[in-house]
């Protein structure tokens, strides 16, 4: 069973201004070459993105421990089956790196960051496409 919490629809706003915040900080670590960090801010604005979908759709955020688990809950959206599967894709392979930044010795390269950041924009841009904004 997924862990969730209820939120405010409304709050869906909150949760893209630190997607943003994190997209802007990613790009600052990038431009300075960090990155690791780079990484890590990208991870932190697709969660922050995809919290914000699942509140204004469903009234509820993931409040688990493996953030993976964030994924059937947009599943579960009323939404084009192919495009939430396409866009699920996006955040896992985000994901999926996750522990190999923050716990791994490896150093994560320019590389790496690049598609990371880009995994990033294509999923927060969807996001921000179908979420009312002022």
């Amino acid at each position: 069973m997924i862990r969730t919490r209820e939120m405010n629809k409304g709050l869906y706003k909150n949760y893209l201004q630190k997607a943003q915040e994190y997209s802007e900080a990613m790009n600052r670590e990038f431009s300075e070459q960090r990155f690791n960090s780079c990484i890590l801010c990208a991870i932190h604005c697709g969660i922050s993105a995809a919290d914000a979908l699942t509140i204004f759709f469903k009234g509820v955020r993931h409040a688990g421990e493996r953030h993976e688990d964030v994924i059937q809950l947009i599943e579960t959206l009323s939404l084009d089956r192919e495009v939430i599967q396409k866009k699920s894709r996006q955040l896992i392979n985000l994901l999926q790196v996750k522990n190999q930044v923050e716990y791994e010795e490896k150093l994560t390269t320019e590389k790496g960051a690049q598609t990371a950041m880009k995994e990033v924009e294509r999923f927060v841009g969807w996001v921000k496409e179908i979420l009312p904004h002022e």
